[in-house]
């Protein structure tokens, strides 16, 4: 739902096609994606290769409809070799195999957050602090001062989403005066949602919105009477994101170490894929390209092409993806279509109220952008906070169907928190899947305001579109409304408790555990046309797992936001955790991704700072 707020249409286009210009001069820019081809070997045999890896002592949740469970896997390469009992599995161990005893610990596919602005919010990821898991305000306050403290005097520090005041035991938000009093010598920014954000003293004299200083179009500040800023600022989600890049504005190097420690953070998460629905300008990618180019990328990242500019944005879709055919790239880093911000008068925003109308000019604009992305082939994502929303969207895409079908392209309208079964039989009609993320967990009292309670109570409609046979991914939405913790976002699919307990879903609409699981595996590699490569754990698939320090399945559901990765694998490298000693995964080791955990929390807390930032990533490099 974040969307970028720099403008430069011609720049990105440049930038896009130098990244996969190769790929596209040689494809067909009209070709269908192709149909996923299985990947699946022929039977076990004696005579296969040993394997690489095998896990043994584990209880595997394959996702994979026809083995649900396992005890062992083996790895040969970057693939899955073979899945089954330990006394097959044992079968393909050779003279150089590696074989871990993971102590019966779960392994899943490794999870795919479908809807996550990781390349932006990854950059931020070392300057910002974050309040997810803190339970009282005066603990997130602390926090921050001693954020400041590491830091020094004059130096910013920022909070910039993804918490809620129902989350203290205060039950409230910090104030002005609150942030002043613990902060008086460096300048804080702490920004709620996108409904507003907050400055200290020294924040306003920073940015001069005393003394002439100008904010970005979009920004309202507060004053008083006296005609002083008051420290609270009005916005939006162009408007914020602009501020904050003023604030959070650091180098080349900070940004792309930033971003690798977020992925790395991702990592010991049990993450290996994304999908970035709306990055934002050719200098947003920079950082990703460096790391994709050294082969550094931890993390597989599809992204999307989002508008940069408002009116005319079929104009802007065609210049920009001349030449970038559907789903251009590798393994690594690929193109996955448009999204998600298609155009600017259709998007509702964070919106929770109904009576979105958006005007005819727009309409009529995504049926064009809609008309040309459908006849070239182009996977779409758009969003649609209300159900308002997602019927207008829904009106131009049926005129569009007439001509052109739309059930083969994986288009899918993302978030929909207030949708009803009416609209959901109107995307299920035309193969149109849903997207879901976590925003209600923060935003059900929003909603339950504009809405009323029943409708709260049944947001999102995950389970209603699960009955309905249609295709559901899930996401975070992180980093402003969700947080990157993916198991926060599934625990709320299972519990229905939204942040403090302001809404309890209704129980009948709650998911299973392995409902859950499969939003963020099997059905999140499905959206990007992926579902015979990764998602789930059987033979061909790409080797990307995951062993939990918790079982799953019978963890108290309240605490399944806290189960991380002992050991990540992406193409069958470990890349968070570590091989165990004489191939048991001990206790201590299973403290897990401690190196990548201590080389995020000091690049984290180096905050801009060149050397510790490099040191620590440079710590986690030899940890792995």
């Amino acid at each position: 739902m974040d969307h970028p707020v720099i403008f430069r249409a011609r720049a990105g286009a440049l930038a896009l096609s130098c990244l996969f210009g190769a790929q596209a001069l040689a494809a067909d820019p009209a070709a269908a994606p192709p149909a996923s081809t299985s990947r699946n070997p022929p039977a076990m045999t004696p005579t296969q290769a040993p394997a690489d890896r095998i896990l043994v002592n584990a209880e595997v949740l394959t996702m994979d409809p026809s083995r649900p469970t396992a005890a062992a896997l083996a790895i040969r390469g970057t693939d899955i070799a073979a899945v089954g009992s330990r006394a097959d599995i044992m079968k393909l161990k050779g003279p150089r195999t590696e074989v871990i005893d993971v102590g019966g610990r779960t392994v899943v596919p490794g999870l795919i957050d479908s809807h996550i602005h990781a390349i932006r919010g990854g950059q931020s990821f070392t300057f910002e602090s974050y309040w997810y898991d803190k339970t009282t305000l005066a603990d997130a306050l602390a926090s921050l001062k001693q954020e400041a403290n590491k830091r020094g005097a004059g130096k910013w520090v920022a909070v910039t989403g993804a918490w809620h005041p129902d989350q203290f035991a205060e039950h409230r938000a910090p104030t002005v005066a609150d942030l002043t009093a613990q902060l008086p010598d460096n300048p804080a920014y702490v920004q709620y949602l996108y409904d507003y954000a907050l400055l200290n003293a020294k924040g306003i004299e920073v940015l001069g919105l005393d003394s002439g200083g100008q904010v970005p179009p979009g920004v309202t500040v507060e004053r008083d009477a006296q005609g002083k800023a008051t420290g609270k600022l009005l916005g939006g989600i162009g408007p914020f994101s602009g501020l904050f890049a003023r604030i959070g504005a650091r180098s080349a190097t900070d940004y792309r170490d930033s971003l690798r420690a977020f992925f790395s953070e991702m990592n010991h998460l049990g993450v290996t894929g994304l999908i970035d629905p709306a990055a934002g300008d050719r200098n947003a990618f920079n950082p990703l390209y460096a790391l994709w180019q050294d082969k550094a990328l931890t993390v597989r990242v599809g992204w999307r092409a989002s508008s940069f500019q408002r009116d005319n944005e079929l104009e802007w879709f065609k210049s920009t993806l001349a030449y970038i055919p559907p789903r251009s790239g590798d393994d690594m880093l690929r193109f996955v279509g448009l999204g998600e911000s298609v155009v600017a008068g259709m998007n509702d925003g964070v919106r929770q109220a109904p009576g979105f109308s958006p005007p005819q000019a727009a309409r009529d604009e995504l049926f064009k952008v809609a008309t040309w992305a459908a006849e070239n082939r182009y996977p779409l994502e758009i969003h649609a906070y209300t159900d308002d929303s997602a019927n207008r969207i829904l009106d131009e895409f049926e005129k569009v169907a007439q001509k052109t079908p739309l059930n083969d392209l994986r288009w899918t309208i993302t978030h929909i928190n207030t949708g009803t079964a009416a609209t959901l039989d109107r995307m299920r009609r035309l193969g149109i899947s849903y997207s879901v993320q976590m925003g209600p967990y923060f935003e059900a009292q929003a909603i339950k305001d504009t809405n009323g309670q029943a409708v709260a109570e049944a947001s999102p409609p995950t389970r209603l579109a699960l009955d309905k046979g249609m295709m559901v991914a899930g996401g975070t939405d992180s980093t402003r409304i969700g947080m990157i913790n993916v198991w926060r976002a599934i625990e709320y699919h299972v519990t229905g408790r939204s942040v403090g307990g302001m809404v309890q879903r209704r129980a009948d609409l709650q998911l299973s555990r392995e409902e859950a699981l499969k939003l963020y595996t099997a059905n999140a590699a499905w959206i990007s046309f992926d579902e015979q490569r990764r998602g789930s754990i059987k033979p061909g698939m790409l080797a990307d797992v995951a062993v939990l320090d918790a079982p799953y399945l019978r963890v108290p559901a309240s605490q399944i936001h806290a189960i991380r990765s002992v050991m990540t694998l992406v193409g069958g490298k470990v890349v968070s955790g570590s091989a165990p000693r004489r191939g048991v995964l001990s206790s201590g080791q299973a403290a897990g991704g401690a190196a990548t955990t201590a080389a995020t929390t000091a690049a984290r807390a180096a905050s801009g700072n060149k050397e510790v930032v490099l040191k620590a990533m440079a710590a986690a490099d030899h940890a792995h």
